[in-house]
């Protein structure tokens, strides 16, 4: 690109000008939006923590009332106010166990929702810490559906297990809703979905343990960060906190781009005074670059005229107001004048030579953009270009996927620079022997694709493929070393008329390649 010399001054001097703004157009934009987020640290926290107060004492009355329920327990019985006060507080069922864990007696509710056994099966309970009423973590495994559980140990040995229905928690949860997608959302210890707006995650009690912010409720921190949903698949900001009694999670999350909508007006207000301001300065700057490149604009005729009518610079024109810098410049440049004459022959040939330099350095770099360093082979970009021309073309062709077996073994016993001699030589040993038209290339690592044009019947693609092995196998001497290797072959074939892609085709090889390794390896199959 070439620009005038006004233009590039103006450039600078609107750069020069354009900075301050940004800066604090940017500055004040920020504010604007530190604001939202200091109202969202705070309102959301607050939420937060609201939520937990009201987890933890749900959690804490639960647990004195399974307490009470179960010691009041007397010949198997408990009574009508204590079965009012389970069910209040979402217990669907209690059963009574011995110290080994097994089922004794249900006291009320279906008995198909207590495990026969706490300590054999998939639905396993730990005993090591129930002395004390405690929540349990959510069960997934042996039930049929997600189930949060109270379990504890009395004085008498007998384990106790009341079955929840989070009915409480999943209300607490569907009152918080705030803007567009603001919600709360609630996990166990082990960052378990125990309720959630995603009702299918609620009821499958998905793991989100791999999100960043409730891997910090499962540390026990409480704070604000910004972290991304899969649940709405953006970008959310967020308060956090732990129930004290549980160790439940609570998160208060929001989509940023709510925060931004909120704060788009005023920054837009910020945006058109800043553009206002950078076309003041903007024409302010046109003006001045104007007074200082017009006797350069002179200079530059008569430069052109130089280039074109291959004559030396005329005199220099007077003006109104004339500068000695520029008098003194203009009579430097008409000596020169001369010499650009003299010297443009030589340029020309100059710049023949550095053409034919360029054209052999292009031919190299095409050359090392399309072939395998190490083998010489055509690489992976070169023979995916091939097969694509091939498909757009409609020409039929079978697709060799090549892996051989047991080269990780050399390179790590011999090195890799055996393990490069041995690529090399299984390159040249297969491309000598194969057909005019066939295509030997090396895809990567251990990897190698031979592309066999119009061949599509099965007995022929295999019995190449055979013969591909068999030019594998045989040894090879690298330095001292007598090295031998096999490979698995699988194979795609093209018919020239349905519909394929590259990625496609090289697929269903690998697949049939990685078949032929599990039937014993030294081994062809085609795929499909």
């Amino acid at each position: 690109m070439t620009l005038s010399f006004r233009y590039l001054l103006l450039i600078a001097m609107t750069l020069v000008s354009l900075i301050p703004i940004c800066i604090l157009a940017l500055w004040t934009s920020h504010n604007v939006l530190d604001n939202e987020y200091q109202t969202v640290h705070d309102k959301h926290l607050l939420l937060a923590k609201n939520l937990s107060q009201a987890l933890d004492r749900y959690s804490v009355d639960a647990l004195s009332i399974f307490t009470h329920a179960t010691d009041s327990v007397t010949r198997q019985h408990i009574s009508a106010n204590f079965v009012t006060l389970l069910q209040d507080i979402d217990v669907e069922s209690i059963g009574e166990y011995d110290a080994q864990g097994q089922l004794v007696n249900v006291l009320f509710g279906p008995e198909k929702l207590q495990p026969q056994s706490l300590t054999h099966g998939k639905n396993v309970f730990d005993l090591s810490a129930v002395s004390m009423a405690t929540f349990t973590d959510v069960h997934k495994m042996g039930v049929q559906k997600p189930t949060l559980y109270m379990i504890r140990k009395d004085s008498q040995q007998r384990i106790w297990l009341a079955v929840m229905n989070p009915e409480f928690i999943t209300l607490l949860q569907s009152a918080v809703k705030f803007g567009k997608e603001g919600h709360a959302a609630i996990v166990d210890r082990q960052g378990n979905v125990l309720a959630h707006p995603n009702k299918q995650w609620q009821t499958s009690s998905k793991s989100l343990a791999q999100v960043s912010i409730v891997q910090q409720m499962m540390a026990g921190n409480t704070g604000v960060m910004e972290f991304y949903s899969p649940a709405v698949k953006q970008d959310m900001i967020a308060a956090y906190t732990v129930v004290p009694a549980t160790g439940w999670g609570v998160m208060i999350p929001q989509p940023l781009e709510e925060l931004f909508a909120r704060a788009q007006s005023e920054v837009d207000s910020i945006m058109l005074i800043a553009f206002l301001s950078f076309c003041a300065c903007l024409l302010l700057s046109w003006w001045v670059t104007g007074l200082i490149t017009r006797p350069i604009a002179v200079l530059t005729a008569q430069v052109c005229d130089l280039t074109q009518q291959q004559t030396q610079l005329g005199q220099y024109p007077k003006q109104k107001f004339e500068t000695k810098e520029f008098v003194t410049l203009f009579e430097r440049f008409h000596q020169m004048s001369m010499q650009v004459l003299k010297s443009q022959k030589d340029l020309a040939q100059r710049v023949k030579d550095k053409t034919l330099d360029l054209a052999k350095a292009q031919a190299e770099a095409l050359y090392l953009a399309n072939h395998d360093q190490v083998t010489g082979l055509a690489n992976r970009m070169s023979i995916r270009n091939t097969i694509e021309q091939r498909i757009d073309e409609k020409q039929p062709f079978s697709l060799l996927f090549i892996d051989l077996d047991g080269f990780k073994n050399i390179n790590d016993t011999y090195g890799h620079g055996v393990g490069d001699s041995l690529l090399r030589n299984i390159g040249q040993q297969v491309s000598v022997n194969i057909e005019y038209n066939d295509i030997f290339a090396r895809y990567g690592g251990d990897e190698f694709v031979l592309l066999l044009q119009n061949n599509l019947q099965s007995s022929h693609v295999n019995h190449k493929a055979n013969r591909v092995l068999e030019l594998i196998k045989q040894p090879y001497k690298i330095g001292q070393h007598t090295l031998q290797v096999s490979a698995c072959i699988g194979v795609a074939r093209y018919d020239g008329a349905s519909a394929a892609n590259v990625d496609r085709l090289i697929h269903e090889a690998d697949v049939a390649m990685y078949q032929a390794k599990n039937a014993g390896k030294d081994q062809v199959v085609l795929a499909g």
